[in-house]
């Protein structure tokens, strides 16, 4: 039983959980300027339900990118069958509208509502959004700063926007491992390795301006500390790139974000 249910979570990913959670809990945090446990409450939530709903769907609709990618998942290895992993996307739906209408007042509950509806336009006909490359890509960026967006408000909005332009520029290095199980499944529009790397640069150069012109001046370590690691990968350290580039940016991204939240909040 155990091992099934570990296997449920690990339809979903640790490193979606950490950001959408941080992302959620460091709008509210900033931009209400004041601490409630049911900030706690809501940043949970919204990382445990409406986004594990996202992308358990996905590993539903992924088992033949899956297969080539990452065998060692639990659908393509066989933990867990089909039937067993749309049951638990039942349970995550309910959960997801419950929680919103309960947690959430407002404008802020059609927006956590609406993570449901992004996520079944990425994975289902008639749009699925993740077979086409590049608009896959900016999905997924927009929806790892959409917590912070939702939480943030009107006063936080140039910051929350500045970091989705740092998080397009995360994203678009995504799928460079992933090229075998992307060509089975039909994806389009993929980018060279250099197109790639000069999209994400771009993003992460509108990053920078961004975040100098909010008031957050100091969230500017976020692209920065990204395009240099982008740079010194790309130039000396060529070997493994397509494989370790995205892992190590989310790594350096986690420690600055957590560096310039400490920074902003002290300051405040």
């Amino acid at each position: 039983m155990f091992r099934k249910l570990h296997a449920f979570f690990r339809l979903y990913r640790a490193d979606v959980f950490l950001l959408s959670f941080l992302a959620f809990f460091a709008g509210r945090l900033l931009g209400k300027d004041d601490f409630s446990w049911l900030f706690l409450v809501q940043a949970l939530f919204v990382a445990l339900f409406p986004y594990n709903f996202v992308y358990t769907l996905n590993s539903i609709t992924d088992v033949v990118e899956d297969s080539a990618n990452k065998p060692w998942r639990p659908l393509p290895s066989g933990v867990i069958t089909r039937r067993d992993a749309v049951l638990w996307l039942i349970f995550l739906t309910f959960g997801t509208i419950t929680g919103s209408v309960v947690l959430f007042e407002g404008l802020e509950k059609f927006l956590v509502f609406s993570v449901l509806i992004f996520g079944v336009a990425y994975s289902l006909p008639p749009f699925t959004l993740k077979k086409r490359g590049v608009a896959a890509c900016l999905v997924t960026g927009v929806g790892i700063a959409y917590p912070m967006i939702i939480a943030g408000g009107k006063s936080f909005l140039p910051c929350s926007l500045s970091l989705l332009l740092h998080v397009l520029g995360v994203t678009a290095l995504k799928d460079l491992s992933d090229t075998e199980g992307d060509i089975l499944a039909g994806r389009k529009n993929r980018l060279s390795l250099e197109k790639t790397c000069a999209l994400s640069a771009f993003f992460m150069l509108l990053s920078a301006a961004g975040f100098l012109l909010s008031p957050q001046k100091i969230a500017v370590i976020l692209p920065v500390s990204s395009l240099i690691l982008l740079f010194a990968n790309f130039f000396f350290a060529k070997k493994n790139f397509k494989e370790k580039i995205y892992g190590r940016i989310i790594f350096i991204t986690g420690i600055t974000a957590v560096a310039a939240v400490a920074v902003l909040k002290i300051a405040v």
